[in-house]
């Protein structure tokens, strides 16, 4: 006579429902809020310096300051040089993701050179 095992359904279940809950919980001291004072808003003009950074392939940066690295989306042709001092305005773009992970991902509504 075989032995059946016996599948606990409702623990796992239970397991399953908990891990999808946490990635709900949101924190109310996102630093993607435009009332952020710890990074630059969505859709602030801000002077920045473009930068190369050879990781995976290579990916471009904004840097803003030391503290606030961010990785557009699509950087222009145009702008794609090491060093490059730029006015950029930006919205930050959580809900993307890239290999690179250099910082937060950004879309660029204007760029222009300094």
């Amino acid at each position: 006579m075989a032995m059946r095992r016996r599948v606990y359904v409702p623990a796992l279940l239970l397991a399953v429902i908990v891990w999808m809950g946490f990635g709900t919980c949101t924190d109310s001291t996102d630093s993607t809020s435009a009332n952020s004072t710890d990074s630059p808003s969505a859709n602030a003009g801000v002077d920045a310096v473009v930068h190369y950074v050879n990781l995976e392939g290579g990916c471009w940066t904004i840097t803003v300051d030391p503290n606030h690295v961010y990785q557009p989306l699509s950087l222009p042709a145009a702008f794609q040089k090491d060093g490059l001092a730029v006015r950029v305005d930006f919205k930050q773009r959580p809900d993307m993701a890239s290999f690179c992970m250099v910082g937060p991902l950004i879309q660029i509504l204007s760029i222009s050179p300094r």
